[in-house]
C-alpha cells in the first residue's frame, strides 16, 4: 500500500493505482490561493488516466494534479 509521502509525481502511482493518507493523519484540498474547499477530509487518491484525483468523505473527486488542481495539506495547517 501506498502511502502520500510516496507520491511526487503522477507516475508514481499505476493507472487505478490507490495511495492513502499516513496513518494518524488528516487531510484537507485547498486552492493554489489558500483556500479551503469545502469537501470533507481526503479519503485516498488514485490515478486516472494522466491525472491523480483525491477522493473525499464527501463523496467528491477532486483533480490534485494538473492544471488548476487542488493541493493536499495535512490538517490544521
Amino acid at each position: 500500500m501506498k502511502h502520500f509521502y510516496d507520491l511526487r509525481t503522477v507516475d508514481d502511482l499505476a493507472d487505478g493505482e490507490i495511495a492513502t493518507p499516513e496513518p494518524g493523519i488528516t487531510y484537507d484540498l485547498r486552492t493554489i490561493n489558500n483556500r479551503k474547499l469545502d469537501v470533507g477530509s481526503v479519503v485516498d487518491v488514485i490515478r486516472q488516466g494522466p491525472t491523480l484525483f483525491a477522493r473525499t468523505t464527501s463523496g467528491d473527486s477532486i483533480a490534485v494534479s494538473g492544471h488548476g488542481a487542488a493541493i493536499l495539506v495535512p490538517h490544521d495547517l
